[in-house]
């Protein structure tokens, strides 16, 4: 394949083959990052497509990178992902003024290790997903979840006392 019958047919398929991924993963970087890997292997394989049947190779391409991607995404992880999300999102939402959140910011800064406050500020603060505070962190993301996960229920169960008093 010539570098212009290459670039005719990232030209005329990218668009199509970005929305399938991001319909399948609602992520913009992976589904960037499927169809950057199918383009790749593309030029790898040397692949020769007949005028007809281009676009159904490459859409059966994202479609079945896409589950790929999904099945090793654990089902734990997700979840997990997602019950952190709300959760601190409920909470800063209640906090409706300023006295609690200051409050939030001292509870942090007083009773969270400086690797928790550091991995707290970069994911709800900074809104960093797991990976990137990972890497901004220099540690796994395991490391983040659980640092997170500890965090969330010592700030829930302070709030709770705190609602309780009054």
């Amino acid at each position: 394949m010539t570098k212009e019958e290459f670039e005719s047919i990232y030209r005329q398929h990218f668009a199509k083959m970005y929305r399938l991924a991001r319909t399948m993963l609602y992520d913009a970087d992976e589904s960037k990052d499927v169809v950057s890997d199918i383009f790749a292997r593309l030029l790898r394989e040397k692949y020769q497509p007949q005028q007809n049947q281009t676009e159904g190779y490459l859409m059966t391409a994202v479609r079945n990178r896409c589950r790929d991607v999904l099945n090793r995404k654990s089902m734990q992880e997700r979840v997990e992902k997602h019950f952190l999300q709300e959760s601190m999102q409920g909470h800063i939402i209640a906090m409706n003024d300023d006295d609690r959140l200051e409050r939030l910011m001292q509870f942090i800064e007083a009773e969270l290790p400086p690797l928790s406050q550091q991995i707290f500020r970069l994911r709800f603060l900074s809104e960093m997903s797991y990976e990137e505070v990972a890497q901004a962190a220099g540690v796994s993301k395991v490391t983040v979840y659980n640092h997170l996960s500890q965090s969330v229920q010592r700030i829930k169960e302070y709030f709770q006392k705190e609602t309780a008093k009054r």
